[in-house]
């Protein structure tokens, strides 16, 4: 089974698997794309690339307007990870309240600083994104993003103009090739340097982002984090939401 998003939305076509008790795994294109895997008609697990389980299906938009699908049947296995009722109420649950903190928080790897504020907020003394914000305190990412706009509000947070991915060195498989050109990103990005490191020197935050994900939907960048990573990229290439005429 094969298809657009435009003729059959995401909605109805994961009920029409749950209401077929079909197992297999559901392909959908898109930047970021998705992957889920269905046992019986319900989900099992997926996510975005190698960042996996609910927390990365709900980050997925529940009522994209576009996207290939592509269904394959196959013996799948796995803890259900929640009744497609209860999975589909949670996932638009997130998409809602995740397009609430964007409107203010670009992006989960947006890094933010308190200055002497005392707890949740002391966790972010010199500096910290809202993924790590999230792993240190030991909640959902959308539970962290909440917290983090409310610190906004109040004047306990104030942002930073880094990334929690300015930290990672990434080596293309193209940087050492001799015909590269000179403002080739591929050759700079060889591993030597941290991302932010590429900021520093002048490469554009926004180029680079594009490079970067362009890289790993085309599979020439394979790393461990490249799921969550292309999720807060494409989420910091999103124009701003345009508020509605007074």
């Amino acid at each position: 089974m094969e298809g657009n998003l435009s003729t059959m939305p995401l909605v109805d076509l994961l009920e029409l698997i749950h209401s077929g008790r079909k197992s297999g795994v559901l392909q959908i294109s898109g930047r970021p794309p998705l992957e889920l895997r269905f046992h019986e008609g319900e989900v099992v697990g997926g996510g975005i690339l190698d960042w996996k389980g609910l927390e990365a299906i709900a980050s997925f938009d529940l009522h994209t307007p576009e996207g290939e699908f592509r269904f394959e049947t196959s013996p799948q296995s796995g803890r259900v990870l929640r009744p497609m009722a209860s999975l589909l109420g949670e996932w638009a649950r997130i998409n809602d309240e995740c397009r609430r903190f964007l409107k203010v928080i670009d992006s989960p790897s947006r890094a933010y600083e308190s200055l002497g504020a005392g707890p949740p907020y002391d966790v972010f003394v010199g500096g910290k994104s809202v993924r790590g914000a999230a792993k240190v305190w030991g909640v959902p990412l959308v539970a962290a993003m909440e917290r983090v706009w409310t610190g906004l509000r109040s004047g306990d947070l104030s942002p930073l103009g880094r990334y929690a991915w300015y930290g990672l060195r990434i080596r293309h498989p193209h940087a050492r090739r001799k015909r590269s050109e000179k403002n080739d990103l591929s050759k700079k990005m060889d591993g030597s340097v941290n991302l932010g490191d590429l900021v520093a020197a002048g490469v554009d935050p926004t180029e680079l982002r594009r490079y970067l994900v362009e890289g790993i939907l085309a599979g020439d960048l394979l790393f461990p984090g490249r799921g969550w990573l292309l999720r807060d990229l494409t989420w910091e290439l999103e124009p701003p939401a345009i508020p509605p005429p007074a």
